[in-house]
């Protein structure tokens, strides 16, 4: 995960790099190639504020050092004229496309965050596609008690009863007690093994007695408990849907963008003359690929 990271860090830092050659800010200069000039401020600029606190100065180092290497290699292939070669030209021209479609996408995409996306519509999905959301693990629903200590624990344990476990979470529990009424379900793989033993073994609206877990002591009131195989509850998927339906308008309004563009444009599409290509491979199987050329030596004899 670290190395994904870096290497993320590094990508980062490289297209804001190279992205801020234009405008670039004055200050001390970390490195120089040729023409090409990496300054301090435009390095330290260059970082993401969401991982200034974690890239470490060697990281920056090595960042400087692939900069040099990259310009290095550049300004030879320049020299070389490897920029003129046709082939390298439309991989360039394919580049630019792709960089300009996705800017046009990011420009008037709207963020999930700020997708609404109607209560009905995700009740409606979760009606209409009920048999997709399966509980691939058991899970339950609890609520805790939490101690520092195992006396406390077992004096809580003597008084709790099904109507004041609540009144006695806020009273004793160093983690703040959940609200009731919006508390989730909860993979048992993802629970503490020595507290999830005890709830699989306690009967639902019951409570454990004193678990030990970790430097804490606790106990839980079971308030529901649901075996893998069994269908998910909205709840649990709601936040799901909602991306989904976030993603699908999303879509939509891409769509309705290319859409009103098409409108102003010039556009041809002859999709019946394409025709599927196959070839035979050497084992005789068949594989989608270029057609051959239209040779005598490739025909097959049709009697």
């Amino acid at each position: 995960m670290n190395v994904l990271r870096h290497g993320l860090v590094f990508g980062l830092l490289a297209v804001c790099a190279f992205a801020g050659c234009a405008n670039r800010p004055k200050g001390p200069v970390v490195a120089r190639v040729g023409e090409s000039v990496l300054t301090l401020d435009e390095l330290y600029k260059s970082i993401p504020t969401e991982y200034s606190d974690f890239i470490t100065r060697e990281q920056i180092v090595n960042y400087v050092k692939q900069w040099v290497d990259n310009k290095i290699l550049y300004y030879e292939a320049i020299r070389l004229k490897i920029d003129k070669e046709e082939t390298i030209r439309d991989r360039l021209k394919r580049m630019k496309e792709d960089l300009l479609c996705a800017e046009m996408v990011s420009r008037n995409a709207v963020s999930p965050q700020e997708v609404k996306v109607p209560e009905e519509a995700i009740e409606a999905y979760y009606n209409d596609n009920k048999a997709n959301f399966v509980r691939e693990k058991n899970v339950a629903k609890y609520l805790q008690i939490v101690c520092d200590d195992i006396n406390t624990a077992w004096k809580v344990r003597s008084l709790v009863t099904p109507d004041n476990f609540m009144s006695l979470a806020a009273q004793y529990s160093k983690v703040p007690p959940p609200d009731s009424k919006t508390i989730s379900y909860v993979k048992l793989s993802d629970i503490p093994p020595e507290v999830a033993q005890e709830i699989s073994t306690t009967r639902i609206n019951g409570t454990t007695n004193v678990i030990k877990a970790g430097s804490s002591f606790c106990l839980v009131r079971v308030l529901d408990k649901q075996p893998k195989g069994t269908m998910c509850q909205l709840p649990e998927v709601r936040d799901d849907i909602a991306n989904i339906l976030a993603a699908k308008m999303q879509n939509a309004a891409l769509e309705r963008l290319i859409s009103s563009l098409r409108t102003k444009m010039i556009v041809e599409a002859h999709l019946d003359l394409i025709t599927e290509q196959r070839k035979t491979s050497p084992e005789g199987a068949s594989q989608k690929g270029p057609a051959a050329p239209a040779d005598s030596s490739h025909k097959e004899s049709q009697e």
